[in-house]
C-alpha cells in the first residue's frame, strides 16, 4: 500500500497490435571461416553483417527452388538474419516441405547454399 493513491490503482491491460512490417530475427550458426568471409564481404559492401546475411537469404530464396541438405551443427558463432512476414512464410513453406519443425535449421540450409556460391565454391549434385 502506497501513500500516493495514484500508485495504488491497478494498471489496465493494454493489448497492442503488432506491426504489419515486423521482422523476425533468426540466428544461423556458421563456422569461423564462414563468419570471417561474411565480415569481409559486408565491409566491402559497406553493410552490416545482418544486412548482408539477409540479402544472401533473400537471394537464395529468389534464385533457387531446390536446396541441398547440409549438416546442421549448433555452433558458437552465429549470424543474424532479419526476415519479414513474406520471407518467413517462404521459409515455413520449405520447413513443411522438408518435414522440419525448426525454422532455424531450414534457414541454415537455404543460407548455406547461397553462401557457398558467394564464396565461389562449386556445388556438385549428390555429393
Amino acid at each position: 500500500m502506497h501513500i500516493n493513491p495514484m500508485l495504488n490503482q491497478k494498471k489496465k491491460d493494454v493489448s497492442r497490435r503488432t506491426r504489419s512490417d515486423k521482422k523476425r530475427d533468426i540466428k544461423i550458426p556458421v563456422t569461423k571461416d564462414e563468419k570471417e568471409f561474411i565480415i569481409r564481404a559486408s565491409i566491402e559492401r559497406r553493410e552490416t553483417e545482418t544486412e548482408y546475411c539477409t540479402k544472401v537469404l533473400k537471394t537464395a530464396l529468389s534464385r533457387h527452388s531446390e536446396f541441398y541438405e547440409v549438416e546442421y551443427q549448433n555452433l558458437k558463432d552465429t549470424v543474424h538474419v532479419k526476415v519479414d512476414v513474406f520471407l518467413e512464410e517462404q521459409i515455413a513453406y520449405y520447413a513443411a516441405l522438408w518435414g522440419c519443425r525448426s525454422i532455424r535449421k531450414v534457414a541454415h540450409r537455404i543460407f548455406m547454399q547461397e553462401l557457398r556460391l558467394e564464396r565461389g565454391e562449386i556445388i556438385f549434385e549428390g555429393i
